[in-house]
């Protein structure tokens, strides 16, 4: 099978959603080759190019998983941390 740029993106966009639906997936190069039917030189560099945009994470020891980025770092987003309630001063004596 030849791989043309139609058959390579589906590739990324099939792998991509596995992991967005499967939250904790976690698969090495060579079990995501066999997963998803492709070659595995084919299917490490769909998995680095996945990792490249941020779609996943690569250990050490090479398994890929889902990246969840910290909303904290989005801008406009809100800390979940609940915040404990300080009376105001108003300067004036009970």
């Amino acid at each position: 099978m030849r791989a043309t740029r139609g058959r390579i993106e589906n590739l990324v966009m099939r792998i991509q959603d596995d992991f967005l639906r499967t939250p904790w997936l976690a698969l090495t190069s060579a079990t995501a080759s066999e997963r998803f039917g492709v070659d595995s030189l084919t299917c490490e560099a769909v998995l680095n190019a996945l990792a490249d945009a941020n779609v996943v994470s690569r250990s050490r020891q090479g398994i890929y998983v889902r990246n969840f980025p910290e909303t904290a770092h989005r801008p406009g987003a809100k800390s979940l941390r609940a915040r404990p309630h300080r009376p105001q001063h108003t300067g004036q004596a009970a």
